[in-house]
C-alpha cells in the first residue's frame, strides 16, 4: 500500500516538474516594425500567459538569425523554432506555396486574408511543408504590392528595362515581365545595399515593409500598383512542437487561431500610415491611372491559370484558393 502511494506521489511530482519546465522559442524574421514584428510581440505575450510562462518567446528581427534561406533551413532543421515570413520563400519545399501569388485574384487585403483562412483552405495551406518538418501556425495578408524605385515610375511604360527585386517565385518574375521589367530574386537583407550600389533599379514589396526599412532613403519613388497581395505567416519546427507537453502545444495553436485576424488589422493600419509617411519622409507615392491599372490587370490576370493552374504540383492548392476567393468576394 505504501509503495503504491509512493509511486503515485512520484508520478505527480514528475508531472509537476515536467509542467514547470520552460521551453525556449526563438522567433526570427527579416523585417522590423511591421505587421510581422507586431505579430511576434503579441504572440509572445499571449503564449506566455496561456502557458504560465512555460514557453519563452525570444524575438529576433532584422535577419539577426540569418538571411531568409538560412532561417528557412534553421526552422526545418530545428536550430530555430519559429520563422515569420511570406510563404513564397518556402517554394523550394513545396511549389504550392506560390498559389496566393496569383495577380488580380483578390479585391483587397481583407479579401486575400478571408480566402487564405477559408475553412477549405487554411489547414491545407498551413500543412504544405509538414513533410519537411515545418508546421504553419497562422497566416494573414501582410500588404498590397508596390514598387519602390530609384527613379520615378509613373506609367507602365516606365517599367521597361528596369531590374526589380522580387520574391523567389516564378509567378512574380512573370508579372514583372508583362511590363518589360526583369524580376531579380534576392534575400530581403540584401535589398537596401543592392539599391545603394545601383545593382537593382527598384524593389517590389509592400510599403508596410519598405517604410520601416527606410527604403525611401534610396528608392523614394513608390508606384502603388496593388496588382497582388503578399501574405505572411508563422512557421514552426515540427520536432520541437512534438517535444512540448500537449497542453503547451495546444496553447500555441489556440493562440494561432486568433492571431491571423489580429495581425491583418495591424497590417492594414500600418500600410495606411506608411502611405502617408512616405511622402513626409521625402518620397513620392504615385497611384496608377485608371487606364494603367486596368491595362496592368488585363496583362497579369491570365498568369494565375497559366503558371499555377497548369502546374500539377500547384494546381490543387491554387484551385482551392481561387474557389475561396470567388466565395468570399464582395464581403
Amino acid at each position: 500500500m505504501k509503495r503504491t502511494m509512493l509511486t503515485a506521489a512520484a508520478a505527480v511530482l514528475a508531472a509537476t516538474a515536467a509542467n514547470a519546465k520552460t521551453y525556449d522559442m526563438k522567433c526570427g524574421f527579416v523585417t522590423v516594425n511591421d505587421s510581422q514584428h507586431r505579430s511576434a510581440e503579441i504572440f509572445k505575450d499571449k503564449v506566455g500567459k496561456a502557458t504560465g510562462g512555460a514557453i519563452g518567446v525570444r524575438i529576433f528581427p532584422l535577419a539577426q538569425l540569418g538571411t531568409i534561406p538560412r532561417q528557412v533551413e534553421g526552422v526545418q532543421l530545428g536550430t530555430q523554432e519559429c520563422f515569420i515570413s511570406p510563404p513564397g520563400f518556402f517554394v523550394g519545399l513545396n511549389q504550392a506555396f506560390q498559389a496566393p501569388d496569383a495577380p488580380a485574384l483578390f479585391e483587397s487585403q481583407m479579401h486575400q486574408h478571408r480566402s487564405l483562412n477559408h475553412p477549405t483552405v487554411r489547414d491545407k495551406f498551413l500543412a504544405l511543408a509538414s513533410h519537411a518538418g515545418i508546421v504553419g501556425n497562422y497566416t494573414w495578408s501582410a500588404g498590397a504590392t508596390a514598387v519602390a524605385s530609384r527613379s520615378p515610375i509613373k506609367t507602365l511604360g516606365d517599367f521597361n528595362g528596369r531590374k526589380i527585386r522580387v520574391l523567389a517565385t516564378k509567378m512574380e518574375i512573370a508579372t514583372l515581365k508583362t511590363v518589360g521589367a526583369t524580376g531579380i530574386p534576392m534575400p530581403y537583407s540584401e535589398v537596401l545595399p543592392a539599391l545603394q550600389r545601383k545593382g537593382i533599379d527598384g524593389v517590389r514589396s509592400g510599403i508596410i515593409v519598405m517604410g520601416p526599412s527606410k527604403f525611401y532613403t534610396v528608392a523614394k519613388y513608390i508606384y502603388n500598383e496593388k496588382s497582388a497581395f503578399i501574405p505572411s505567416g508563422m512557421w514552426l519546427n515540427r520536432k520541437w512542437l512534438d517535444g512540448l507537453p500537449k497542453e503547451h502545444r495546444a496553447a500555441i495553436f489556440e493562440v494561432g487561431k486568433e492571431m491571423g485576424d489580429i495581425t491583418v488589422k495591424i497590417a492594414i493600419e500600418i500600410t495606411a500610415k506608411w502611405e502617408k509617411l512616405w511622402g513626409e519622409k521625402g518620397g513620392t507615392v504615385t497611384e496608377p491611372t485608371e487606364a494603367d491599372r486596368a491595362e496592368l490587370f488585363r496583362r497579369v490576370r491570365p498568369l494565375g491559370d497559366e503558371f499555377l493552374g497548369k502546374n500539377p504540383k500547384i494546381a490543387p492548392m491554387y484551385k482551392l484558393i481561387k474557389a475561396a476567393a470567388q466565395a468570399t468576394a464582395g464581403k
